[in-house]
């Protein structure tokens, strides 16, 4: 299975209120299981004159702030959020992706994507005229969920079930990586290769 692990940075919760200011992406074949390091991603700021957000959230990410200020072209992709969803579009075409009606269709898994990010992009970007994703987005928490939780844990949890440091970077890319790893850790008794070792 084809699937994109997608975590976006915010400036707070409210989908209404506060505003997305980095996406990433990363695409994993479950049936090829390519080195993590070397699949192919996609990562970008956005920009806009003013932002709104919650101290909190807006604490947590100084270094986000520090390059959307500095829009350092060489080095990052920066999009208003209007011209966002054609960018990510031709990245996913340029990897093999297949328009319908002018969109490409995604199965997605993210860190309470469906309950929050999905909900900034939708309201907030043009993703929706060019992305399409899938209704059943994976969620990793249900697959480290044990005895006696009242909730999904958090990523800091699973990674911490995986026997990983329980640390989260907050960033983007590297939060859309740890949920690949712990997609191929909770699946790895069915990724067995030719030489009999599993991948986690």
């Amino acid at each position: 299975m084809l699937y994109c692990s997608i975590d976006m940075e915010s400036t707070g919760l409210d989908a209404d209120n506060h505003d997305i200011i980095e996406f990433g992406a990363v695409l994993d074949d479950l049936s090829k299981l390519d080195p993590v390091e070397t699949l192919p991603t996609f990562h970008c700021y956005f920009v806009k004159d003013v932002y709104t957000g919650s101290p909190f959230a807006l604490s947590m990410h100084p270094e986000i702030f520090r390059r959307i200020a500095e829009r350092d072209v060489s080095k990052y992709k920066f999009f208003s959020a209007m011209k966002f969803g054609h960018a990510f579009k031709r990245f996913l075409i340029n990897q093999g992706y297949e328009t319908e009606h002018d969109r490409v269709t995604i199965n997605v898994a993210g860190k309470n994507f469906g309950a929050c990010d999905l909900q900034f992009l939708n309201k907030q970007t043009d993703l929706s005229k060019h992305v399409q994703i899938r209704h059943k987005i994976l969620d990793p928490g249900i697959l480290f969920v044990e005895k006696g939780d009242e909730s999904l844990p958090g990523l800091g949890q699973c990674k911490e079930r995986m026997g990983l440091n329980d640390s989260v970077d907050h960033t983007a890319v590297a939060d859309a990586i740890d949920v690949v790893h712990l997609i191929r850790f909770a699946f790895k008794d069915m990724f067995v290769l030719e030489h009999g070792e599993c991948v986690s």
